[in-house]
């Protein structure tokens, strides 16, 4: 036979591209069966190289052979490899000790299920359920149950929590050093995890990353230009742009060091906008999206000529091209953590609180890929600068799961006890940088950070409340008082005193939102309460002190929409409806006898930034007609009980001197400019019954 006979039909060791691709038998002939029958080209890949397994078989062969004549050398000393092998193995057979042990008590556990189910039984399980959800949720010590920080060549880390798989990095790193031929015993991860050299014969993992990840924002349903040249700001808008985030986020929200940043974008404006990474890309995309989302639609067309929902799709799909470019999913790093956050904290102004809840899930996972659920000190080779970003990085994480969270009616995802990082440090920016060496000394006062700490220490709070609020069924009235006693006094003592005694805008918004957030925690805790038991004779003085909070938390909403200084922020807040407020408010103004308190939680339901319009959320949402019925109630309600107290002085009287003694809410009422809030609704309430 000629020799193009024979390479016909000569088998290969390998199957062909179309078979493998395909998941067919192939019989190895050229042209295999399977393609000549299709009528389409046959090839096979390269058979210069070994496949994967086969050169991981040669050099456990190799390995094999190498330790087996060391150890009939009995005058042998065993190198450092070789001691570091056996620990390995010993690690193996002790997992798979481990493995046939849980294995034979989860037999033993179904064996016992399997049985008829004793009278009691329900009970004892579900109180068993939660005791070891508990358990698990307020867990040892974080340092117990360890982990590791595994270093890439290629700058990459990645956070390894298991204890068993960091004893197994441990020691291969060993060997690693210890071994002066590492290209004989290959354990490079770059064969397990990049694969750069190996061909790779399908067209899903030959997409690139941008191709693989752009479903996640929709843009594999319309593939086109995929370059950000376009998407960037001109040059001389760029400073600006920094110094509006400055102001308008960064001042409240501080998880990046902007200093460092704004050197880097300058920096890389020199080399034009390639000389970013896709992840400092899509940071620098962050932050222009979050500019243009906190300013006001006259300010965008002054400073831009754009409009700006346009502006802001175009910085969004800069963001989300350069993330998928940066292959998120596969290589998540501390910026691209960074640039989500930042995004959405400031897509709930556009976009739906299911996509910001679900992105968070995401969101989170990054972050606990990289370790941030544990704090840098320990890990011995992060600088001072680095462990205070992944300090902001994870507490950032941490506020966008609690706001994410009560958006949906969803628990936390982020429990108590599931990390052990810090808060970042009361400092000021220019107190570190990337070259800091040494851990710079806390402050005292107001710094830059003394805001974003509020927020922290306001989340954590509110965290432990509904934690101890919801763990074993509902509190008394004595365990409330106690607990948001404390959480008050923390605030009082804490934030609260350096916030009160600055001057600016920032550190009064602030302090408002503390106090909105301290009256919301008092209705979240005392309402389950109050339903739980309506009869009981504490009824009357909670329900005194839920209408005091809901007076608070709507006039104190007022006043953050209604100041202009406040316009800047308005981004963090608008987004938020009180619905608790605005519901018991309406139950409260149906049924009491109309006091001058009562008058005033009226005046308050009236706010225009109380309830949203029906434009500004789903217009067939459930939640519209009990409203309007119940704000048809609470008005009729209040003709008659107006009526009545015309007509009985006797009880009017009676009715003022109980608001006197009662005591009133802590802000100022939706009349900004006057000083004696109480009085002057007290005036008002007596005009209405002339």
């Amino acid at each position: 036979a000629s020799p193009s006979a024979q390479s016909a039909t000569s088998a290969k060791a390998r199957s062909c591209v179309t078979c493998r691709t395909r998941k067919v038998r192939c019989d190895k002939t050229s042209p295999c069966s399977n393609c000549r029958r299709a009528g389409i080209a046959c090839a096979y890949p390269s058979a210069e190289r070994p496949v994967r397994w086969a050169r991981r078989m040669n050099r456990v062969a190799n390995h094999a052979a190498t330790t087996a004549t060391a150890a009939q050398d009995p005058n042998a000393v065993p190198s450092p490899v070789l001691e570091r092998v056996q620990k390995l193995e010993g690690l193996v057979t002790a997992l798979r000790s481990q493995l046939e042990q849980a294995n034979a008590t989860a037999a033993s556990m179904a064996g016992d299920a399997s049985g008829a189910n004793l009278p009691g039984d329900s009970t004892r399980d579900f109180d068993q359920h939660k005791a070891d959800k508990a358990q698990c949720t307020h867990a040892g010590n974080i340092p117990d149950r360890f982990g590791r920080m595994v270093l890439h060549d290629t700058d990459q880390s990645r956070y390894v929590s298991s204890g068993f798989w960091s004893r197994i990095y441990d020691e291969l790193d060993g060997i690693k050093v210890d071994s002066h031929e590492v290209g004989a015993l290959d354990f490079d991860s770059s064969e397990d995890e990049s694969s750069s050299s190996t061909p790779l014969y399908t067209r899903e993992l030959e997409r690139t990353p941008l191709e693989r990840h752009a479903f996640m924002f929709g843009h594999n349903l319309n593939p086109g230009d995929t370059s950000t040249k376009d998407l960037h700001p001109l040059p001389s808008q760029v400073p600006f742009l920094f110094e509006i985030y400055s102001e308008n986020v960064n001042s409240l929200a501080r998880i990046i060091h902007l200093p460092t940043v704004s050197k880097m974008v300058r920096e890389s404006r020199k080399s034009d906008t390639r000389g970013l990474t896709p992840a400092d890309e899509a940071l620098t995309f962050a932050i222009y999206y979050a500019v243009v989302t906190s300013m006001d639609e006259d300010e965008i067309f002054s400073n831009f000529g754009f409009a700006k929902a346009d502006l802001s799709l175009r910085y969004r799909l800069g963001l989300e091209i350069s993330i998928a470019k940066a292959d998120f999913l596969n290589v998540p790093n501390l910026t691209l953590v960074q640039a989500l956050v930042i995004f959405l904290w400031l897509a709930r102004r556009h976009d739906s609180p299911r996509f910001v809840w679900m992105m968070t899930g995401l969101v989170i996972r990054m972050a606990q890929a990289l370790g941030l659920h544990r704090d840098g000190t320990n890990f011995k080779h992060l600088s001072p600068y680095e462990i205070e970003m992944r300090r902001r990085v994870w507490w950032g994480v941490c506020l966008l799961d609690i706001r994410a969270s009560e958006d949906q009616g969803t628990d936390f995802t982020i429990v108590r006890g599931s990390f052990d990082t810090k808060p970042p440090l009361n400092i000021n920016d220019d107190d570190i940088d990337p070259t800091t060496t040494q851990t710079p000394v806390e402050r005292d006062g107001m710094t830059d950070m003394t805001i974003s700490l509020a927020w922290i220490d306001q989340g954590e709070n509110s965290k432990l409340i509904m934690a101890q609020s919801g763990g074993n069924g509902l509190l008394n009235t004595d365990e409330h008082r106690r607990l948001l006693d404390q959480m008050y006094l923390r605030f009082e003592e804490g934030c609260l005193q350096h916030l009160e005694k600055s001057n600016k805008s920032e550190a009064r918004i602030g302090v408002i939102i503390l106090r909105l957030v301290m009256a919301k925690m008092t209705m979240l805790t005392h309402l389950p309460v109050l339903f739980a038991s309506p009869n009981e004779d504490f009824s009357d003085t909670i329900r005194t002190k839920l209408l005091v909070s809901a007076i608070e938390i709507a006039e104190f909403n007022h006043v953050l929409n209604s100041e202009q200084a406040f316009r800047r922020w308005r981004w963090m807040y608008q987004t938020y409806t009180h619905w608790y407020a605005i519901v018991y408010l309406l139950l409260e103004t149906s049924r009491r006898q109309w006091s001058p308190m009562v008058e005033r939680a009226w005046v308050a339901l009236r706010s225009p930034w109380l309830i949203p319009n029906q434009s500004q959320i789903d217009k067939n949402a459930p939640i519209w007609m009990p409203l309007r019925k119940l704000m048809a109630k609470a008005r009729k309600h209040r003709d008659v009980e107006l009526e009545r107290l015309r007509i009985n002085p006797e009880v009017a009287k009676k009715l003022e001197i109980e608001d006197n003694e009662s005591c009133p809410p802590t802000s100022n009422g939706l009349f900004l400019n006057d000083s004696n809030v109480v009085a002057l609704y007290r005036d008002r309430w007596c005009q209405l019954l002339m």
